[in-house]
């Protein structure tokens, strides 16, 4: 089966918006990565560094629900089809009005979180082990209305080709945090003083992620309207609303997967928090470099090739994006794997985070590594029924999922403490991919093991490579008498470009077409999917 040359030209298209969105996306993990850096070091493992990851993790988690999950799940399918009916001149009016709308809602949810809030912690009704988490939860409420009206403006940005704005804001917002927490640091190092100006720089940050993605879109011919009523584009509203009310369903039940861990481990001690923290967002730097770029990038596409009935370029479109996560996931998970000790000791062996932080977290950050390319797969494969529509599906197997986490994690926890919640993540990862994917060949004949057969060989000469890189880089690093810092130092600056070169080395060589479509910005003659 061929595939046409306009359509090679837009797959090409969008590799290269996934080689941009990758490239902006680095930047963001690293400074999101030296923010935390900042954190941990002036805070240490403690309490007060717990107590904001849980005070922040419900804003965070309004972020997930409605900025990049349910809400913009729904939105991009409804804009594209405004777009691609009205033009964009009338999906920028939807635009509006839809913006006011959820202004409205999110401001009266934020208020009345924080009254009930007040309320509770004048009559006492909060033990002391909660009363700072709840605290910074109250401060940095503004922040869910920030984000998720940014995140609208993106999911507008995205679906008319526009990725940068989406992906630096993120950039802006780390600078923001990592300035004020240097502010606090040279005045004071009173860990609740310092924990102020972490909150003062999420709420300044959140702000400007909102007003670079409003620029950009005014750039691209968007204008601010008070437009409140539906008017003619009802249909569209209503076409919102049938996506939205499953999605927020099963977008709950992943987020609330989330908070359940964090609230288990916050009652274990004052440290499982924020080892749980630091491992996911270590986990997080591949999820974000690789698997959400190529979401943001292929999602869009596949909801364009579903409202052009086009089911033979979504089959095409989905498996090309699998693809693509499973060469870039499966060898960051061995590396994060085999690296686990050199990676905590080098990035956040600073300040009060000592080493004996790093081996209590070492064990929880592999369980972390090896849950990645399930949570990849995941991903990818929820916003195959997003594209298509369907909503429903994901929910069923959402709620399996946190059911699995919860029972495993309450269980395990008793044995294993931290290291039982971790386990129980990656049980539930694993069960979770797994129904989704058998879900995505039963309704869609998408075989996604079929279409991932031709780069297995591939990857796994790669990875073999990875591995030996990486044992005989640590035995001739052992060899020299280098102190802890130092060596792990040199064992992430050179074995991790060694690796990555000697697998991509090794992929271009067993001949991986779609890492050859990276290098071309048009095909030229047509290929065989």
């Amino acid at each position: 089966m061929y595939i046409s040359y306009e359509y090679q030209v837009s797959v090409s298209n969008e590799l290269k918006n996934v080689a941009s969105v990758s490239m902006t996306t680095i930047l963001s993990r690293i400074t999101g990565l030296f923010r935390d850096i900042l954190i941990f070091a002036a805070l240490g493992v403690s309490i007060w560094s717990s107590a904001f990851i849980l005070g922040f993790t419900i804003p965070n988690l309004f972020r997930r629900l409605f900025g990049e999950g349910a809400l913009n799940s729904a939105f991009i399918p409804t804009f594209s089809t405004v777009v691609e009916k009205s033009g964009l001149k009338s999906a920028y009016k939807f635009f509006n009005r839809f913006c006011l709308r959820w202004a409205f809602y999110l401001s009266m949810a934020m208020l009345f979180m924080m009254l009930a809030i007040s309320v509770l912690l004048s009559l006492g009704a909060i033990t002391d082990r909660w009363v700072e988490a709840v605290k910074i939860f109250n401060i940095l409420l503004p922040y869910m209305l920030f984000i998720c009206l940014a995140a609208i403006a993106n999911g507008a940005l995205n679906v008319i080709g526009r990725f940068f704005a989406a992906a630096v804001s993120p950039i802006i917002f780390n600078l923001s945090i990592i300035l004020c927490l240097l502010i606090g640091m040279a005045q004071s190092a009173n860990p609740e003083v310092l924990v102020l100006w972490i909150c003062t720089g999420v709420l300044i940050g959140g702000l400007l992620q909102l007003i670079i993605p409003l620029f950009d879109l005014n750039r691209q011919g968007w204008t601010p309207q008070w437009l409140l009523r539906i008017g003619e584009q009802k249909p569209e509203w209503a076409a919102f609303w049938a996506l939205f009310i499953p999605s927020i369903m099963g977008a709950a039940v992943l987020q609330v997967n989330v908070l359940v861990s964090r609230l288990l481990a916050y009652s274990l001690d004052d440290a499982a928090v924020s080892l749980l923290y630091i491992a996911s967002r270590l986990m997080e730097l591949p999820l974000g470099v690789f698997t959400i770029a190529i979401v943001t990038v292929f999602f869009p596409a596949m909801a364009r090739s579903f409202a052009g009935e086009s089911s033979e370029s979504f089959q095409v479109i989905f498996m090309k994006g699998m693809r693509f996560i499973v060469l870039f996931v499966a060898p960051a998970s061995l590396g994060l794997c085999l690296l686990a000790e050199p990676i905590l000791v080098s990035i956040f062996e600073w300040g009060l985070f000592d080493h004996a932080n790093v081996q209590a977290t070492v064990p929880v950050l592999i369980l972390f590594a090896l849950a990645l390319p399930f949570y990849s797969i995941a991903t990818f494969s929820i916003r195959c029924f997003h594209a298509q529509k369907d909503m429903e599906t994901p929910i069923k197997f959402s709620i399996i999922a946190l059911i699995i986490n919860t029972i495993f994690s309450l269980i395990l926890m008793n044995l294993f403490g931290v290291y039982g919640l971790a386990l129980a993540n990656l049980i539930s990862a694993l069960s979770f991919s797994f129904l989704l994917t058998s879900a995505v060949n039963k309704q869609y004949s998408i075989s996604i093991f079929r279409g991932l057969s031709k780069i297995v060989k591939p990857i796994c000469g790669g990875m073999v490579l990875i591995a030996s890189i990486c044992f005989i880089g640590e035995v001739v690093l052992s060899q020299f008498e280098l102190s802890t810092k130092i060596g792990a130092l040199l064992s992430v600056v050179f074995l991790i470009p060694l690796s990555a070169c000697a697998y991509f080395m090794v992929l271009s060589l067993l001949g991986v077409e779609d890492l050859a479509l990276l290098k071309r910005p048009f095909i030229k003659k047509p290929i065989k999917p």
